[in-house]
C-alpha cells in the first residue's frame, strides 16, 4: 500500500485524572477511582472499574461516601498542580517524535507526520505509548490515520476493542470502511448530543451512513461543521492545524467556586487577589500582555430563597501590561464599583481578555510616564515568578490574597499530594539494608 504523504495521530490519556493519581498511588491500580469536582461536589472522572460498578458522571459525593468509606472505591479531590504538571510531562514526550504537535486538551494531542519514512505505523503507535507509559506513567490510546477525525476515530476503536492493545492504525482505506460500519454515529467526533437523535430519525445510524452524505447535502442539512467531518471521513484534511494553543490564546480566566458562600467585600477581594496573580503569572510565562479585562461576581443560582445578584465590570488600562500590581489595583477599583453588600457570593473570577505579544503592544501616545513604576521595573515579578517556578507555587504570593484559611478556599478533603509541583509532597522510597 503506498504511504499516505500526511498521517495524524491522535494521543489520549486514559482516564487522565484518575490516572495521575495511581502513577503515584500504586496501591489505587487494584481499586476503582474517581475525582470529584471542585468543593468536592461531584464525581467528573472515573476509571473503567467505577464505571463498572455504575457510578455515573456527575454523581454526588454524597451518594458514593459510603463506599468510599467501606473501601470500596477510591475518592481524591482534584489536585490541578499535578494533573498540569502530568500533562506537561506527556506533551513533552509526544514533541520528541515530531515537532508538529497540537496540544488539544490537558489529556489528549494530535501529532503531525509530514514526510516521515514510516513503513509501520502501528509499531510507531506503540512506541509513542511505550516511551509515554515509561516516561510519565500514565496509559494512553493511540489512533492514527490520514485526517483528524479519522485519527480520533481509531483512538476510538483502541480504546474499545481490547485486542487492540490501546493501538489502531487506520490509515488503510478498507479498514477505515470496516470500522465506520460497525461504530455508531454518536461516537463520532463532533456529532453532538443534540445531533445524534436527529441523525437516527433519519436513518443515519453508523458513522459510514454519515460518511456517505454529499458534503453539500451534509451542509445544507446540517451545518458547515458536518459538511467538514463528511469530507475528513473521506479522507480530505479540511479541519485546519490549530495553533491557537497555550502559547497563543487570546483570552486567560482564573474562577472558582467558593468552598463556602462569603458576603464580605474583603473576602471576595482575598478570591479575586488571587485570581489575577495566577493571571498574570500565565500571562507572563506565554510573554504577552493584555490593556483590557473583566471581572465578576455571582451568588448562587441554585439557592432560590436567597437573594440572587451577577456583577460584571470591563475593565481598560492605556497600555497593555502583565503587571500583578497594575491589574491588581484595576480590579480593586472594579470589585468597589459593582459589590453590593447583604448578598452570598459563591463565585468570582478574572478574565484577561485581547492578549497580544509584549514585544508588539501598541504603545499609548498621551502616557508619558509607564502606568506604575513596577510596568518600568520588571524586576519584582521577575522575582517573583523565579521563587515560584522553583520552589512551588504560592511561595511568594502577594499580600491581597491573604494568608489565612479563608471561608472562599475551594473545599478538597480528599486531596492528595502535590507529588511533582511541591518539594514537601515529594514522594520518599525507604528500604531495609
Amino acid at each position: 500500500m503506498k504511504q499516505p504523504a500526511t498521517v495524524i495521530a491522535h494521543c489520549d490519556a486514559n482516564s487522565f485524572y484518575c490516572s495521575c493519581h495511581r502513577v503515584f498511588e500504586p496501591a489505587l491500580l487494584r481499586m476503582p477511582v474517581g475525582v470529584l469536582s471542585n468543593n468536592d461536589g461531584c464525581v467528573i472522572a472515573r476509571t473503567p472499574e467505577l464505571k463498572a460498578i455504575g457510578v455515573a458522571m456527575g454523581t454526588p459525593f454524597f451518594q458514593v461516601r459510603r463506599l468510599m468509606e467501606q473501601g470500596q472505591i477510591a475518592i481524591r479531590s482534584s489536585n490541578y498542580p499535578l494533573y498540569g504538571d502530568m500533562s506537561e510531562r506527556f506533551m513533552s514526550v509526544l514533541e520528541g517524535f515530531t515537532p508538529e504537535v497540537e496540544v488539544y486538551s490537558i489529556d489528549e494531542a494530535f501529532l503531525r507526520f509530514t514526510g516521515f519514512p514510516v513503513e509501520n505505523w502501528e509499531a510507531q503507535g506503540r512506541a509513542i505509548q511505550q516511551k509515554v507509559g515509561r516516561w510519565t506513567g500514565l496509559p494512553i490510546g493511540v489512533g492514527i490515520s490520514t485526517t483528524k477525525v479519522l485519527a480520533k476515530l481509531a483512538n476510538y476503536a483502541a480504546k474499545h476493542y481490547p485486542a487492540t492493545g490501546g493501538v489502531v492504525d487506520l490509515t488503510d482505506p478498507e479498514r477505515q470502511k470496516r470500522l465506520m460500519a460497525i461504530t455508531p454515529v454518536d461516537e463520532l467526533w463532533g456529532i453532538g448530543r443534540r445531533l445524534a437523535p436527529r441523525l437516527k430519525e433519519q436513518g443515519i445510524l453508523t458513522v459510514r451512513d454519515f460518511a456517505n452524505l454529499e458534503p453539500s447535502q451534509a451542509k445544507r442539512q446540517y451545518s458547515v461543521t458536518e459538511e467538514r467531518l463528511v469530507r475528513e471521513l473521506r479522507g480530505e484534511n479540511c479541519l485546519p492545524w490549530d495553533e491557537e494553543q497555550d502559547g497563543n490564546k487570546h483570552t486567560i480566566m482564573c474562577s472558582r467556586s467558593f468552598g463556602l458562600p462569603v458576603s464580605s467585600e474583603k473576602e471576595v477581594w482575598e478570591a479575586l487577589a488571587t485570581y489575577v496573580s495566577r493571571a498574570c503569572e500565565k500571562m507572563r510565562r506565554q510573554g504577552k500582555a493584555a490593556a483590557k479585562a473583566q471581572l465578576f461576581l455571582r451568588t448562587d443560582p441554585f439557592r432560590k430563597d436567597d437573594g440572587q445578584y451577577h456583577g460584571s465590570l470591563v475593565l481598560q488600562i492605556p497600555q497593555a501590561s502583565a503587571s500583578t500590581s497594575i491589574w491588581l489595583r484595576e480590579t480593586h477599583k472594579g470589585l468597589k464599583r459593582i459589590f453590593r453588600e447583604g448578598y452570598q457570593y459563591r463565585k468570582a473570577g478574572f478574565v484577561l481578555l485581547d492578549i497580544g505579544s509584549q514585544t508588539t503592544e501598541q504603545g499609548d501616545l498621551f502616557t508619558v510616564r509607564p502606568p506604575s513604576q513596577e510596568s518600568s521595573k520588571p524586576e519584582l515579578t521577575d522575582v517573583l515568578d523565579s521563587i515560584n517556578n522553583r520552589f512551588g507555587n504560592n511561595t511568594l504570593k502577594v499580600a491581597a490574597s491573604g494568608n489565612k484559611p479563608a471561608r472562599w478556599h475551594m473545599k478538597q478533603n480528599y486531596l492528595s499530594p502535590r507529588y511533582t509541583t511541591q518539594w514537601s509532597d515529594l514522594a520518599t522510597v525507604r528500604c531495609k539494608l
